[in-house]
């Protein structure tokens, strides 16, 4: 298994998969053509870590189903947004993402309102990190 191609691979889905739901919300929002999509640098050594979620969850929980492994991914990737948040935060004053207007948020780093995306980004992830272990 080489580590790079994952890392690589996943900072490169994050970024990409990113910028493209930025441009959809904000062509929702404000109709601009220009579909205009966001990312920050602060972004790329929290992707960096996904796939060390994979092969964790992929290992251990590997014969269990895909509800419980979905569970276990966005259970993990609220703990990883949670952590690279609140460390953003104490570093430099502020979080690069905020849900402050969000109904159900924790310290605004982290809200309930996400938990489907990060349920159905862990088992959909799950097929591209056995396709990037296959190269």
């Amino acid at each position: 298994m080489n580590h790079l191609i994952l890392t690589i691979g996943f900072i490169f889905i994050g970024i990409t998969m990113e910028v493209i739901a930025t441009s959809i919300l904000d062509f929702i929002k404000s109709r601009d053509p220009r579909l205009k999509g966001e990312t920050y640098l602060w972004m790329l050594p929290i992707y960096a870590v996904v796939p060390f979620i994979y092969m964790f969850v992929t290992s251990t929980f590997g014969e269990s189903g895909w509800i419980v492994k979905g569970v276990v991914y966005m259970t993990a990737f609220y703990l990883l947004e949670l952590v690279a948040g609140l460390t953003i935060k104490a570093l430099v004053g502020v979080s690069p993402w905020n849900y402050k207007n969000y109904r159900f948020h924790f310290k605004e780093v982290i809200c309930l309102e996400y938990a489907p995306v990060w349920f159905i980004y862990g088992v959909v992830g799950e097929m591209y990190f056995g396709f990037l272990i296959s190269i």
